[in-house]
């Protein structure tokens, strides 16, 4: 060997080794790539032959069970008609044996307080000369017994109470009716007309009239009444024959 050769011996060996190295450096780079990429499974398939299955058991037959059913219903709904039956012979017998409960009867009614008709001849309507306050009938005097004069001849007669209606305006009718033995009954109406006088009495005025039947006159000329208040249900009449009458509501 020379002497050159000997000193390229130092540089051969290190290029021998980075050599080695390099490929050190290439198998351990291989690995790690072959040891993180995926890698396909290798599949191995083996067919083997099965033994057949056994065919499927039958199913039940539902229409035994359903009709069990039916049968268990319709035997409850027996059961249940039966019981209600019972029950509704048990209420209606109960019913018949309660006695309805008595409600107590309401108290009766107090009977309608009657209220006081107002006052035939009031004070106050007196006073105002209220002619309205005589419409209706009145009557006049009391039943008595009396002569009477016909034609000269004087019988002694059964004289009614005479009777007195007024319209609203103090126009009216007087009626009086006498029964005598022989004569008969006479009956005498008259025209009548009130008013009121300055001195708080109430006068009637009527012509002279010919009663029934026609022998008998009233009283001869024209006659009437002079009236005053005594209360709220009477006065006290005067005609000009001078005989006195009670007047008083019907």
């Amino acid at each position: 060997m020379t002497a050159r050769s000997i000193e390229d011996w130092p540089r051969w060996l290190a290029a021998l080794l980075m050599g080695l190295l390099f490929i050190l450096a290439l198998l351990i780079a291989s690995w790690l790539l072959r040891t993180c990429a995926p890698v396909e499974p290798t599949a191995k398939v083996v067919m083997l032959e099965a033994e057949p299955l056994p065919p499927p058991a039958a199913s039940p037959d539902p229409t035994r069970a359903l009709n069990a059913s039916l049968e268990d219903a319709a035997a409850d709904g027996r059961k249940l008609a039966s019981e209600f039956a019972a029950l509704e012979a048990t209420i209606k017998r109960r019913l018949a044996e309660c006695k309805p409960v008595e409600l107590p009867k309401p108290p009766p009614k107090p009977p309608p307080v009657a209220q006081a008709p107002p006052p035939p001849l009031p004070a106050d309507r007196w006073a105002q000369k209220d002619l309205s306050m005589l419409e209706g009938c009145w009557r006049l005097g009391r039943e008595t017994r009396g002569s009477l004069d016909f034609s000269g001849r004087s019988e002694t007669c059964d004289i009614k109470a005479g009777r007195i209606c007024f319209g609203t305006n103090g126009g009216g009718e007087r009626r009086s009716t006498a029964v005598c033995p022989s004569t008969g009954t006479i009956t005498c109406a008259a025209p009548i007309t009130a008013r009121f006088g300055n001195d708080s009495t109430l006068g009637t005025t009527q012509p002279a009239v010919r009663c029934n039947p026609a022998k008998a006159n009233w009283n001869g000329p024209p006659n009437g009444l002079t009236c005053r208040r005594v209360s709220d249900t009477l006065a006290l009449c005067r005609d000009k024959l001078n005989f006195e009458y009670e007047f008083r509501r019907e």
